[in-house]
């Protein structure tokens, strides 16, 4: 079983020392501007495959950077695409510097093609792989190189946000929340840092990547997230800055995630935890690192009921069946890090190989969800509520959290905050603009769970939203009593 795994490590292109990954790159066709940079500072890798709709946006992100397109080499490289995307992006190259067009002549089946390709072929001091369908903050670029200037740094990363329909939400709480660091060693990050670790919003030193042999495997998924990990691990040291730099884009016009993710992604994702596991030491980096994704899997091939993969319980024997060839060998028990009582028992029921038992409880929970979402329905008990019983002998699982307002008079705000999880303090945000106009609000503890907020004059409770934070960076919204 060993073997086998190893074979599939060398089959997909994961030695770094194997240079199968570039020869196994399709030829392409180069355009670029009449002016472009020699030496740049930023090269930017745009891996592209039928992202028409959403280029104008990504494009018209890049050719106003604060840092200057002289400063840039902004690398368009186009999968075989079937749609109009060359022709959307010649009108860039036509009147505006530092563009270059990779159009290759085969696809390549994944980002990861593109990508390395973007890798052989840059110039810039620094690297940033950007998305097609994404976009960046105009300062983006200057204030992430600037980072890496003054650090000494070889790996920076920033604030991510997602937007869905206009709506944005935090993706990457740690980078935002923990404020400004350099020089911070992997091995303080905290477990949620590991939650995402995609290609937005990190740049990386050119000569990290090419000292190392840094390439991005020959898997569709997954791909990106070993090779950041990688980069992380030779890094050993990163810098964090909290301003938001880039935008990912959730739109529900775009291509359905939850339908795309099917066996041959819940394989890919094993294989590349896999090595990762044999590959680095025994360390807290390592253990946070496959915790995350491992509680991340559990959520998507144990809990989840509306993706490629057909929830039943052959779903789950499979899924037990791959993680014990691909992950048998964990020193450590991942599940003290997962961040909800619901993925604590899935892994429960996982390691006892108690495959019926987990299927009738992921059938319960289902209803237990609903009734506590939809209509309410809760059990408390002393400080902790807890999703509906529903009979004797179902597995007790607790709420995240739950607050609820008290009472409001003279601006004084009094709330109660039921959670086993340690609330670190409260924040008020406009629903519109809710991470620009953060505020922390000064609190005070009044008995176990019981708190008093002090709230400005003319506080709109319908234009804004008083948020719970706790320790693990998870957040609720105030509820009405």
């Amino acid at each position: 079983m060993f073997e086998a795994v190893q074979q599939e490590f060398e089959t997909f292109q994961y030695n770094l020392e194997n240079k199968t990954w570039q020869t196994t790159l399709p030829s392409f066709q180069l355009a670029y501007s009449a002016v472009r940079a020699i030496q740049p500072k930023v090269s930017v890798i745009i891996a592209n495959f039928n992202n028409a709709p959403y280029l104008k946006k990504m494009m018209d992100s890049l050719v106003q950077q604060t840092i200057g397109l002289e400063q840039l080499q902004i690398m368009f490289i186009d999968d075989k695409s079937t749609d109009d995307s060359l022709e959307i992006i010649r009108p860039y190259v036509e009147h505006y510097q530092s563009i270059e067009v990779y159009a290759l002549d085969q696809n390549t089946g994944g980002a990861h093609g593109p990508r390395n390709v973007g890798i052989l072929n840059a110039r810039g001091d620094y690297l940033v792989f950007l998305d097609a369908d994404d976009w960046y903050d105009l300062d983006a670029l200057r204030y992430l190189s600037q980072l890496l200037d003054a650090s000494g740094d070889d790996f920076a990363v920033s604030g991510l946000v997602q937007s869905r329909n206009g709506e944005i939400s935090l993706k990457s709480k740690p980078y935002f929340y923990d404020g400004d660091f350099k020089n911070r060693s992997i091995q303080d990050l905290p477990a949620e840092f590991y939650g995402w670790l995609g290609p937005q919003a990190i740049m990386l030193r050119r000569s990290l990547v090419i000292e190392n042999k840094l390439h991005f495997v020959n898997q569709r998924v997954a791909d990106d997230v070993t090779f950041f990990y990688e980069a992380m691990r030779f890094a050993k040291t990163i810098t964090q800055g909290k301003e938001l730099t880039t935008y990912l884009n959730r739109d529900e016009d775009n291509v359905s995630l939850s339908k795309s993710i099917n066996r041959q992604f819940m394989i890919s994702w094993l294989r590349a935890l896999s090595y990762i596991n044999m590959t680095f030491p025994d360390d807290v980096s390592k253990e946070r690192f496959l915790a995350r994704r491992i509680e991340w899997l559990i959520h998507d091939f144990c809990l989840k009921r509306d993706i490629g993969y057909k929830f039943s319980k052959n779903r789950l024997i499979d899924f037990k069946a791959q993680l014990d060839i691909y992950l048998g060998s964990l020193t450590f028990d991942p599940s003290p890090y997962f961040r909800n009582d619901f993925r604590k028992t899935a892994w429960q029921y996982l390691t006892k190989n108690d495959i019926s038992g987990l299927y009738r409880f992921i059938l319960l929970f289902s209803v237990r969800w609903f009734l506590n979402r939809k209509l309410g329905m809760k059990t408390r008990k002393q400080d902790t509520y807890y999703f509906p019983q529903l009979f004797r002998g179902l597995i007790e699982t607790r709420l995240d959290a739950y607050a609820e307002a008290v009472s409001y008079a003279d601006g004084k705000l009094k709330l109660n905050v039921f959670s086993y999880k340690k609330m670190v303090g409260f924040e008020v945000r406009s629903i519109s603009q809710p991470y620009a106009s953060r505020k922390k609000i000064i609190y005070q503890n009044l008995s176990e769970n019981e708190f008093q907020v002090t709230l400005s004059d003319g506080f709109d409770d319908v234009q804004n939203r008083i948020i719970v934070n706790f320790e693990d960076y998870s957040e609720i919204s105030l509820r009405r009593r």
